[in-house]
């Protein structure tokens, strides 16, 4: 090897190392959102590229014709700058993954008044229809990249493109995420989410759950255990458990979570159910006044099981009746059909998850509907 290839080398290690730095996302390790999750979004992000004006025209169009959004906008395109989405998508793809992406999301999503929008959306949004269009937008890209990639790099790839939206989400968010006062204490029934139907969450997304569900759900000791050894690995997130007691006791927890997940139907019981576990973050449902999980960790670990869910999902395959096989490589379009349910599940269940965080008033969701 010459010195100038050595050079060369050394200078391509520490463009690598930057593709992704704590300036985009302080947790970004955390998530596992690293180096080689960058690439791959980049890479796969070339494919995309003649396809952005695409998805673009078709964000905007999708805003202006669903009631929730349309309503807001008023029936008038020129509040949404469709070239400013086609730019979002654009630098997502080609990253780095650094300040200035997050510098550039910031300016583009934080309004005055510490409320926030959607990339291109002119006027101010609630929260959890933030978390709705996000997760909209989420099976948008997997759709596109069952048209250009096959089924092993759409679960790879994928995954880290549903990892880093989760990241650019909690950078969205930022104005209106804060500690809470106490736990909510309400957590009654209602339906699965607020916004469901407007981030494409729907019967079709949850016959799709139900079936592919049954296969996963089996999978639980080994979820909870590698969840909790990640856990507990980082210090980011080990030293909220307490003893071994508690350790069991929260291990139990996620396994009844995986199991409501895959198996459970999402209706009212399980919005309860999932404010239950919100509220359990917030100094413990009342026991711990001293404990509360940073909203953006909570945002940092869904991106995390995001991509490990979509890599598991490489391994579901519909057969000829209707139903779903595992150990078979989906085709890509039904790659990302199987993604797409899945992705936009987590992301509102995360919605959820952030409601003790988030503000009440005329401009979030309580005033639209009691969640």
């Amino acid at each position: 090897m010459t010195i100038n290839n050595e050079t060369q080398e050394a200078q391509h290690t520490e463009d690598y190392g930057r593709l992704v730095t704590p300036d985009f996302a302080p947790l970004a390790d955390f998530a596992g959102f690293r180096s080689y999750e960058a690439v791959a979004v980049q890479e796969t992000g070339i494919d995309l590229a003649p396809l952005t004006e695409e998805i673009a025209v078709g964000i905007t169009e999708y805003l202006m014709t669903q009631p929730e959004s349309a309503t807001l906008l008023n029936g008038s395109d020129e509040l949404i700058k469709q070239s400013q989405i086609k730019d979002w998508l654009d630098r997502t793809a080609a990253g780095p993954f650094d300040g200035d992406l997050a510098t550039f999301l910031r300016s583009i999503t934080h309004l005055p008044n510490h409320t926030a929008t959607f990339p291109g959306v002119q006027v101010p949004l609630s929260p959890q229809m933030i978390v709705a269009i996000i997760a909209w937008v989420q099976g948008k890209i997997l759709n596109a990249l069952g048209q250009t990639c096959d089924s092993v790099t759409i679960s790879a790839a994928g995954a880290a493109w549903m990892n880093q939206f989760m990241l650019q989400l909690g950078i969205v968010l930022e104005p209106y995420l804060a500690a809470p006062d106490a736990p909510l204490g309400e957590h009654q029934s209602a339906e699965f989410h607020l916004y469901a139907r407007l981030a494409g969450f729907g019967a079709q997304q949850e016959r799709i759950l139900d079936k592919t569900g049954l296969l996963l759900e089996p999978a639980g000791g080994g979820v909870v255990a590698v969840a909790y050894d990640y856990l507990l690995s980082r210090p980011e997130s080990a030293g909220y458990f307490q003893d071994a007691t508690h350790l069991a006791m929260r291990k139990q927890t996620l396994k009844g979570w995986w199991a409501r997940s895959t198996i459970k139907s999402k209706d009212g019981k399980f919005h309860a159910y999932m404010s239950r576990v919100a509220d359990a973050h917030v100094k413990g449902g009342g026991r711990s006044p001293h404990v509360v999980i940073p909203p953006q960790l909570t945002i940092a670990l869904m991106g995390w099981v995001q991509m490990r869910v979509m890599t598991a999902l490489n391994t579901i395959a519909p057969d000829h009746n209707g139903g779903y096989l595992f150990g078979y490589t989906p085709e890509p379009p039904a790659a990302a059909q199987i993604g797409t349910a899945w992705m936009r599940m987590l992301t509102l269940q995360l919605g959820i998850l952030l409601k003790p965080y988030l503000p009440t008033g005329p401009t979030t969701d309580a005033a639209h509907k009691n969640v």
